[in-house]
């Protein structure tokens, strides 16, 4: 571990920015132009946000943007960035080529295909929903809805709100959440959309993708640690291991290791203060002070 207080020298972090922008294609000559291009950026940086920039990690709106941290307008319907993300949203995990839902930070995200393996090893809790209910780790509505979807399978929204009963406007609040808490557990996902009227369709991660499941149960969940955070510094370049495992909902302890498994094969340094950055980061070795 290097522990350096204070280093003095802002060119590292310039560095570091120079590289995030490389490989989160915030430049103009790297931007992100349509879904061919979409579907590489997210292959490469294996997994990003949608819209949200500025987390640390990966921004499919800025990498359409080209540019750092793009202003979010006040008319989104008329932002070309934010139409075409939201063109791709639709259509790349509609045929399965990514995975698309709130599993960044609790937002809009999507993970390669390659990757999504590793996230459900360590997202997806051993013996499926009811245990998860069964530890108070699920809400009453949100086992309701997966029950719904084991038995019916995939489902309109409109549908899953009768058959939980939780159609009534006073308990939407309590349905919104228990949507979002499935879909950061990895339980279910919208699959696609109807327009007439608008509704969304979900569907379960058991039976939309299988095989991503049976990767998952080949992982040791330090395997997975490994191969998400070794990804994220590869196109991050630096970052608090604390934050990455909030961002990432992955355990920190499990961060960790995996950070210092890089250290000891000389990929990473930890521990590095820099001025201009608070508290200790863990950085790729080529920029170590």
């Amino acid at each position: 571990m290097i522990a350096v207080a204070g280093v003095d020298n802002p060119g590292i972090l310039d560095a570091l920015e120079r590289h995030r922008d490389f490989h989160f294609r915030r430049v103009a000559s790297r931007r992100v132009t349509g879904e061919k291009s979409a579907l590489k950026f997210i292959d490469e940086v294996g997994f990003c946000t949608g819209f949200t920039a500025g987390m640390g990690v990966p921004c499919l709106r800025e990498a359409i943007a080209g540019t750092r941290e793009p202003i979010m307008p006040e008319h989104i319907q008329h932002d070309y960035a934010i139409g075409m993300t939201w063109r791709i949203k639709d259509a790349l995990p509609q045929r399965r080529a990514v995975y698309y839902g709130k599993a960044i930070a609790r937002r809009p995200s999507f993970i390669a295909r390659e990757m999504l393996g590793a996230f459900l090893k360590l997202r997806i809790e051993p013996g499926g929903y009811r245990k998860l209910y069964l530890r108070g780790g699920l809400s009453h509505c949100g086992k309701l809805v997966m029950d719904a979807l084991a038995k019916r399978g995939p489902a309109e929204t409109r549908v899953l709100k009768l058959s939980s009963g939780y159609a009534q406007p006073s308990r939407r609040a309590v349905f919104d959440r228990a949507m979002a808490e499935l879909q950061e557990n990895f339980l279910a996902l919208k699959v696609d959309e109807r327009a007439d009227p608008f509704s969304y369709v979900w569907d379960t991660m058991e039976h939309r993708w299988p095989d991503a499941i049976a990767e998952a149960r080949a992982l040791t969940r330090m395997q997975a640690a490994y191969v998400i955070v070794a990804k994220y510094f590869e196109t991050a370049g630096f970052g608090s291991e604390r934050a990455i495992a909030r961002i990432l909902g992955i355990d920190p302890a499990l961060v960790e290791a995996a950070a210092r498994r890089l250290e000891r094969e000389g990929t990473n340094a930890r521990g590095v203060r820099i001025d201009g950055h608070p508290g200790a980061i863990s950085l790729l070795s080529k920029f170590a002070p």
